[in-house]
């Protein structure tokens, strides 16, 4: 009896060991599968077999039932998109402006709506494009070197370069040379 109890507890761990072992192997199988049936460029994978793509514009109403032909394509809803040759079964949904920006071009059956901050805001982060900020104003007296667009804020000079400022860097100059005169005119005497 004890020689049958350890038989099935071996038996049962080869089982489990097998069953690990083909559940480890079954992402490999997929890709296997995959790899064994690529489509052509302009085709995409159904079911069992490779159907010709639907053109820019439209989507995959009723896929193909022979091989590497098209089955039904239909034109894109108002509203929606694909910007290129597809197997898509519906097509995408057009972007929306955000309160910030203004539509620079509308969505059309082939490409997604374009915006960008309106005027005096600028996109504070490139890459979130949907963060507009308003545009920096220089303070009174410093030049504006770079006005405020859509995709760069406002670039303010150092400092002011108005003709009193200038003043102050002639001061110390003229107080040396007032300075020296007096001087002069006291030794002379």
């Amino acid at each position: 009896m004890v020689g049958f109890s350890r038989s099935a507890f071996s038996l049962s761990r080869w089982i489990l060991l097998l069953l690990l072992l083909q559940l480890l192997n079954l992402p490999l199988q997929v890709i296997a599968m995959l790899e064994s049936h690529p489509c052509a460029p302009g085709e995409y994978w159904f079911t069992d077999f490779c159907c010709k793509s639907c053109p820019a514009g439209m989507f995959v109403q009723k896929p193909c039932t022979v091989p590497h032909t098209q089955g039904l394509c239909e034109k894109c809803h108002p509203g929606t998109f694909t910007e290129s040759d597809n197997g898509l079964d519906d097509c995408r949904r057009c972007s929306t402006c955000d309160k910030n920006q203004e539509m620079v071009t509308d969505c059309s059956a082939t490409s997604d709506r374009k915006c960008q901050c309106q005027t005096h805001r600028f996109y504070y982060d490139p890459e979130s494009p949907e963060l507009c900020r308003q545009c920096t104003k220089c303070p009174q007296g410093i030049p504006v070197l770079q006005e405020c667009n859509s995709t760069a804020n406002t670039v303010c000079s150092q400092s002011a370069s108005n003709h009193r400022d200038r003043r102050f860097l002639l001061l110390p100059s003229l107080s040396v040379l007032i300075f020296a005169i007096v001087v002069y005119y006291i030794l002379r005497r």
